[in-house]
């Protein structure tokens, strides 16, 4: 069959995600690691959606407010990602001149053990959220082992041979690596897959809202 050689494709309602490094995670990532130990042993529980996750600590959702000068250069560096996410995301839609606040209103740290995992979930009330990744463990490259999936908010209601450009991505894994930011919308679905290691892996993770000032 001929195609129109008039056709012009237009992309409509992309989902952004962004990737971010942090220089100076060597500097500061052990002492985070035993920030996150001790948090544990001092019984800094999480009571939120008990059900969906088994086989990790997860903290109170304060941690980014602990007054540590890691902590805080960790906050620091993580609101400006939030900040720079946001301004990208939002480049055609902010009025030229219009001053915004990120509020990282909630925060915590995972520690995940063999057989940890964390089901489908999003984060309501906050526009943007991100991943931290302080140490994969026993995570390695090209397995699923302890991922970060998120999933397609494309939905449709009938499948066949038309649809199948959707159907091939229904998910995508994010493999982290010591000191790597995920920054993505908060309403996208997401969960960690099961992990199996001897070694912990541990994350820090954190909402926010993006406001007027």
């Amino acid at each position: 069959m001929a195609v129109n050689n008039l056709m012009q494709p237009i992309s409509m309602w992309p989902v952004w995600f962004y990737d971010f490094q942090w220089e100076d995670h060597d500097q500061h990532g052990e002492h985070l690691r035993e920030i996150c130990y001790q948090r544990e042993r001092d019984q800094n529980f999480s009571t939120i959606a008990l059900n969906a996750k088994g086989g990790l600590y997860e903290s109170a959702f304060d941690f980014l407010n602990i007054e540590d000068p890691a902590v805080q250069a960790l906050a620091s560096w993580i609101k400006q990602c939030f900040y720079q996410a946001a301004a990208h995301a939002n480049q055609l839609a902010w009025a030229n001149g219009r001053e915004v606040a990120v509020d990282i209103h909630e925060s915590w740290c995972h520690i995940t053990r063999d057989g940890g995992y964390h089901d489908m979930h999003a984060h309501p009330d906050s526009s943007w959220s991100a991943i931290y990744y302080i140490d994969v463990g026993d995570m390695q490259a090209g397995t699923t082992n302890g991922v970060n999936r998120f999933y397609n908010p494309n939905h449709n209601m009938y499948v066949d041979a038309g649809t199948a450009w959707m159907q091939r991505q229904t998910s995508t894994d994010f493999f982290g690596e010591p000191g790597m930011l995920i920054v993505f919308p908060s309403w996208v679905q997401h969960s960690a897959i099961t992990y199996r290691g001897t070694r912990d892996r541990l994350v820090v993770a954190a909402n926010c809202r993006v406001v007027d000032r």
